[in-house]
């Protein structure tokens, strides 16, 4: 019997990363739910358990795991990264689901970081990089969730503390996502396997959450349009992402690739192979997530 492989979920408790965790749990997989309130992570966890013994699959209660962690504190992030390598001996996968669109930015915390750059990327990129060592023990597969949405990052002002219109911000911080999956996949290639994934507009409209995470403005308004008229379920995502997780018999064939919900995109996404800024970034979040000199 094969062993089960243990996959951490990013972003558990929203729409995408809650559908993956229990298609794979489902399927067999040991999840880790990962998210910032601990109550908020049990009962989802605990959803997740109920719908197994409903649907009659054995599991012990170890395979449905929480991990409390903050991405927009990189002590946090440093500090569960540790936790996750001493409870988690083998780490098979990293599902990277973190998008938070927040209202109001420029949002600068305490440490100096915007905001939604720190939760979005800086967060998941120093997560990512504690774990690679251990990661590349079991052929490790990362699986960033991307969008599409393109706007031209400003070197001089990366985290985009001078961008008046949080979309701006946002869609900048998804950007970043996909050029960190296939800058990943360049530097890593042989040892673990990086690939993006495009989940398409899906949300979960039972969220009491939900309204909380609109834009603002005309923004808000086209999207409260797309809710109604072209989001689909949470688990049209979750169901193709754990397959592309668990099943893909050879994940180095997959490195660098994007991918369509169950579809493997031909269209070459620019931000993913600009190999040059690609770098640049890299190197700019090693500097921006590195411990503060005592």
């Amino acid at each position: 019997m094969a062993e089960k492989q243990t996959i951490l979920i990013a972003g558990a408790t929203g729409s995408i990363g809650n559908a993956a965790a229990t298609a794979l749990a489902r399927r067999g997989a040991r999840v880790v739910l990962l998210g910032r309130k601990a109550e908020k992570l049990r009962v989802k966890a605990d959803a997740i358990r109920d719908g197994l013994d409903d649907a009659g699959i054995d599991h012990e209660p170890d395979d449905v795991a929480t991990l409390v962690i903050d991405f927009s504190d990189m002590d946090s992030v440093r500090a569960a990264a540790d936790e996750a390598l001493d409870r988690f001996p083998r780490i098979d996968g990293l599902v990277l689901s973190v998008g938070a669109l927040i209202q109001g930015e420029p949002n600068v915390l305490p440490s100096g970081h915007q905001a939604m750059f720190a939760t979005n990327v800086m967060g998941p990129f120093l997560f990512t990089n504690r774990l690679l060592e251990r990661m590349q023990e079991s052929d490790g597969l990362v699986l960033h969730v991307v969008a599409s949405f393109e706007e031209t990052l400003d070197w001089d002002d990366l985290q985009s503390f001078e961008a008046r219109r949080p979309m701006i911000a946002f869609n900048r911080t998804k950007k970043c996502n996909r050029m960190i999956a296939g800058e990943l996949a360049r530097r890593y290639a042989g040892r673990i396997s990086s690939v993006a994934f495009d989940p398409t507009f899906v949300l979960d409209k039972s969220d009491p959450d939900l309204k909380d995470r609109w834009p603002g403005g005309f923004a808000g308004f086209v999207w409260r349009l797309m809710a109604i008229f072209r989001a689909k379920p949470a688990a049209v995502a979750g169901e193709p992402l754990a397959e592309l997780m668990l099943l893909h018999p050879d994940r180095a064939s997959v490195n660098g690739a994007q991918f369509v919900l169950d579809k493997r995109s031909d269209d070459r996404d620019a931000a993913m192979h600009d190999e040059v800024e690609g770098s640049r970034l890299w190197e700019r979040l090693e500097e921006l997530t590195e411990p503060a000199p005592v």
